[in-house]
């Protein structure tokens, strides 16, 4: 059967999705040999290569750690609870629950053939049941991935795979429901493992300007230490060498601002201020305020490219810790403060940098960064005063 009849026979069977669901359920729940085993964490998707492709590693022992042998260490209001089925005769999850605070239920569904894996999910709200569900089928020819299907509200994302020497090279990915399409490649390392992962997107045929990458496998000795100190000799290094070739402003600098968001706080955007910009003095505001404004020269990455491919990778490493935060518990507050001190490590080198060639700085000149968590500018406004005093003061 081709890939468009697919489409349309799993379309027909989403019309019915409720009847499907049970009917299914009733004959996984008639298997023998089933067992039961509880973890904080999902697992498992049809999907060939899911968890890769959303930048999740996760190491034996990590894995291991997810596993809940007493329900009374999941804290509800910040853990996730996965009830798993599974087969004890072939080790595959046959079903999977999860109840989140309000008793609103996700369950899980999954079915196996030898040369197609299907999986259907719906959420069952107290109040709404049967709210919306989602059906994906994996088809295989030679054991190897065919075609991947996920229909959702009748509308159909589909990967077709590419297959070279027998192992996948990547996939083309489509949508019913709108004109985005994207060539995905696998890049293997010399043990056969998946190395990288890179989407090539097209938007009504125009092609991006860069790939996306989603995946880097991890460095055997990469640590979040190593990871934030090259993310921080990085950006002191490429915005120095950017504004020295790039910039020139004949006003008075007063503030060279790095921009960003949490959680992908990596790179920032550069803005320059200039004391013309103020209606106000800086004696009358005196604080971080004078600082917390918009900033006329803001530079996007065709002025200013902090763009770099291995940064990508590495930017990866943080990413993929931070969204691994909650299995670990940690809490948002203890990645931000981690962020937050390279961003004063950064301010802190570049407040040394000679940028005369470029501009002259006022007398209040500071480097400041500014996230988007509400006490951001103040905090690092009393950083960088304080750094300014004390470098005075020797």
């Amino acid at each position: 059967m081709n890939k468009k009849k697919r489409i349309k026979q799993l379309q027909e069977e989403y019309e019915n999705f409720h009847a499907v669901f049970d009917n299914m359920k009733k004959a996984v729940f008639q298997k023998e040999n089933l067992i039961t085993r509880r973890a904080r964490h999902p697992l498992f998707e049809i999907e060939p290569f899911e968890a890769l492709i959303r930048n999740e590693f996760i190491t034996e022992d990590e894995r291991n750690a997810l596993f809940v042998q007493d329900t009374d260490q999941i804290n509800p209001e910040s853990e996730k609870l996965y009830t798993f089925t599974i087969d004890s005769e072939t080790n595959r999850i046959v079903h999977r629950i999860r109840y989140d605070e309000n008793n609103n239920c996700y369950e899980t569904i999954f079915w196996y053939e030898e040369n197609c894996h299907k999986s259907m999910q719906r959420y069952i709200h107290t109040k709404h049941p049967y709210h919306h569900g989602i059906i994906c089928y994996t088809f295989f020819e030679n054991g190897l991935p065919d075609l991947y299907l996920k229909c959702q509200y009748s509308k159909v994302l589909s990967k077709k795979y590419k297959i070279e020497d027998g192992r996948v090279t990547g996939y083309r990915q489509q949508h019913t429901f709108f004109s985005y399409t994207s060539d995905v490649s696998f890049e293997y390392d010399t043990f056969g493992n998946i190395e990288v992962i890179k989407e090539y997107g097209k938007d009504s045929g125009v092609p991006g300007e860069r790939p996306e990458i989603l995946f880097k496998r991890p460095e055997s000795n990469q640590t979040i230490k190593s990871t934030f100190k090259r993310i921080e000799d990085f950006l002191v290094e490429r915005i120095s060498e950017q504004i020295l070739k790039h910039v020139q402003i004949e006003e008075e600098v007063y503030c060279l601002m790095l921009e960003y968001a949490m959680p992908e706080a990596f790179p920032p955007e550069l803005a320059i201020g200039v004391t013309t910009d103020h209606k106000d003095s800086y004696e009358t505001l005196k604080s971080y305020q004078w600082y917390n404004t918009n900033l006329r020269y803001l530079y996007d990455g065709n002025t200013i490219d902090l763009y770099d491919e291995q940064m990508q990778y590495i930017y990866l490493f943080y990413y993929r810790s931070y969204d691994f935060k909650e299995y670990k518990r940690e809490t948002f507050e203890y990645w931000n403060n981690h962020v937050r001190q390279v961003y004063v490590n950064v301010c802190r080198r570049l407040m040394d940098v000679d940028f005369s060639t470029c501009f002259n700085i006022s007398e209040d000149y500071l480097v400041i960064a500014r996230g988007d968590v509400y006490d951001d500018s103040e905090y690092y406004y009393k950083e960088m005063e304080d750094y300014k005093n004390n470098k005075k003061a020797l």
